[in-house]
């Protein structure tokens, strides 16, 4: 038994310390085993070659058994010292009261060990100590429960304060009788003379046993709880299982990833709510078909209603509509006429939300943006033709003529010209398309008898994510047009466009364009960006600055419009690249 660990300190009854321990007593591993054993333990649970959920359990259980463990230990070594010094108060009480009797003080004296023993026999029998030892002031028994033991030395050497101090304390000794928790109290004449020493002593045994038998109802409480937690550790565990479908913590990162990737990589739009209308999910390509100016993390959480007119459709409230209604519909969302088709989302049976996919009607958009972009490369193309025909016709007059070292510097001086042209705009823009962009816009300028200059802060090391080459280069491409078709409106202007596309903070991507035409009027400016607005009176016209607005706001941009001095119109245009 290890119950009575905690004898190794005695209690404020004690005015003893031990020398030795029993040597059953508990003895306590050192930390440094104990943190390799906690360690091993936590390497076990969080890196060893187990599922989630038995993961789970098995740090459940850990948790369970350690709490257990502790309240049993507290309560152990708690009742443990609280029955020791109960006992050990008890032998010290009888102790002395038995070395009080005047009988027994005078049989002592004498030494009269018949007298003694018929004395201890009566007091023995009064109490439920397992043994009343009496010795002389020398320490030789004069009464113990094995007759043949009288007359030799009391065992223990733990007399020595009650026969030369006269002091009465509690001991804990190996004795003949085996280890033991004794009372010690002198026998004193009425004068002060110590003649002898009374041992009453109570086994460790018998007190190991009182205890196991009082701590049984609560160690099976103990048992009881211990169990509940193991089968509700098992319950959880099941229910953890159940509610990640069998799937590993790092199996369910990559079906999210594949998930966002597969929503990027639809043509069309997709939009997810739950019951209640709120927007779970939702890829670009249905920001930009409903020209929402957020970003698909921004909208998550919000209400449909705030940001889908109307909304019905998208929230399964729509007139007529079935749950198992899977065919496409022709709705009308955000001013766009869209072909819809909408699944629900069912768990265990209840719909907790739906899921739409939905395109333009037409393709109109689809059209008008490849037109506008091959244009605009057709543009380019015809310019470098137009000015390179030019320099070609030049050098072969020059040629014929015979002016061949003319003909020469003139081929030298344009490649040099030109090549640090292209040096310049390829080392200021990383991206190849809008280098080359810029790079024939710069030429159309000069065609026009504009200049087009650069902004010597511009910078192009990287592009917004979600904002593609091409779209970057449609977005400055339809500003740039935009600026020499207002600056060439404009009988008094100097004729200069400024552009500024900089990417040194890495926040965001400024692009700010400059030209000096005739300035658009407030009215224009709220509903400049609509499809089909333009400040212009020609037809065919407000369609760029629609596409601008439509590919900005789709990535969580902004534009701002701005009077230039002393006339013209600044466009500036603020992208988030994180």
């Amino acid at each position: 038994m290890t119950c009575l660990a905690a004898f190794d300190t005695l209690s404020h009854l004690s005015t003893s310390s031990l020398e030795t321990s029993p040597p059953y007593l508990i003895t306590y591993r050192s930390a440094a085993v104990k943190n390799k054993a906690m360690a091993s333990i936590s390497n076990f649970i969080f890196k060893g070659k187990l599922t989630f959920t038995q993961r789970v359990l098995l740090l459940l259980l850990t948790v369970a058994v350690v709490q257990v463990a502790i309240i049993a230990g507290f309560y152990h070594f708690y009742f443990s010292d609280v029955l020791k010094q109960q006992v050990s108060k008890r032998a010290l009480v009888q102790a002395r009261e038995i070395a009080s009797d005047p009988q027994l003080i005078q049989a002592v004296k004498k030494e009269d060990i018949v007298a003694v023993h018929k004395q201890i026999t009566r007091f023995q029998s009064l109490t439920d100590a397992k043994f009343i030892v009496v010795g002389d002031k020398h320490g030789i028994r004069l009464a113990h429960p094995s007759s043949h033991k009288i007359g030799l030395p009391m065992k223990g050497g733990d007399n020595e304060k009650a026969l030369k101090q006269g002091l009465h304390y509690v001991s804990i000794r190996q004795g003949s009788l085996g280890w033991s928790v004794r009372g010690k109290s002198p026998i004193e004449t009425k004068q002060g003379e110590i003649v002898g020493v009374v041992s009453v002593g109570y086994l460790l045994s018998g007190i190991n046993a009182a205890l196991l038998l009082y701590s049984m109802p609560f160690f099976i409480v103990l048992g009881f709880i211990l169990l509940s937690s193991i089968l509700a550790a098992w319950a959880f565990s099941k229910h953890i299982k159940k509610q990640m479908y069998d799937m590993e913590p790092k199996e369910i990162a990559t079906t999210l990833q594949l998930q966002k990737s597969v929503f990027e990589a639809i043509y069309e739009g997709i939009l997810a709510v739950d019951s209640k209308g709120e927007i779970i999910s939702a890829n670009q390509q249905a920001l930009k078909l409903l020209g929402i100016a957020s970003h698909s993390t921004q909208i998550q959480g919000q209400k449909s209603e705030q940001l889908l007119m109307p909304c019905d459709f998208f929230v399964g409230k729509e007139v007529g509509s079935t749950p198992d209604n899977h065919l496409p519909k022709i709705i009308s969302c955000n001013g766009e006429t869209l072909v819809a088709t909408r699944v629900p989302l069912i768990d265990e049976g209840i719909i907790v939300g739906w899921v739409t996919s939905f395109r333009i009607k037409d393709s109109k958009s689809t059209i008008t943006y490849q037109l506008l972009n091959t244009r605009q490369q057709t543009d380019d193309l015809r310019v470098l033709n137009h000015e390179y025909a030019n320099k070609l016709s030049t050098v072969s007059g020059l040629i014929q003529m015979g002016n061949h070292q003319q003909a020469l510097n003139l081929i030298r001086n344009e490649s040099e010209s030109h090549q640090t042209l292209v040096d310049e705009i390829v080392g200021t823009f990383d991206s190849k398309v809008v280098a080359g962009l810029l790079l024939g816009k710069y030429i159309r300028a000069k065609e026009l008898g504009l200049t087009l200059e650069f902004d010597p802060y511009s910078q192009l090391k990287l592009r917004p994510e979600g904002l593609t080459e091409d779209e970057l280069a449609t977005v400055v491409g339809n500003l740039l047009d935009n600026a020499f078709e207002a600056t060439l409106a404009n009988p008094n202007s100097h004729r200069n466009i400024i552009i500024l596309l900089s990417d040194a903070n890495k926040s965001e991507l400024v692009i700010e364009v400059s030209d000096n035409g005739l300035g658009i009027p407030d009215s224009l400016k709220e509903s400049l960006f609509e499809k089909g607005i333009s400040s212009k009176k020609r037809p065919g016209h407000g369609i760029g600055l629609y596409l601008v607005h439509q590919l900005v706001t789709s990535n969580g941009g902004s534009i701002l419009i701005d009077d230039a001095e002393p006339t013209g119109t600044i466009f500036s245009i603020f992208i988030p690249s994180e």
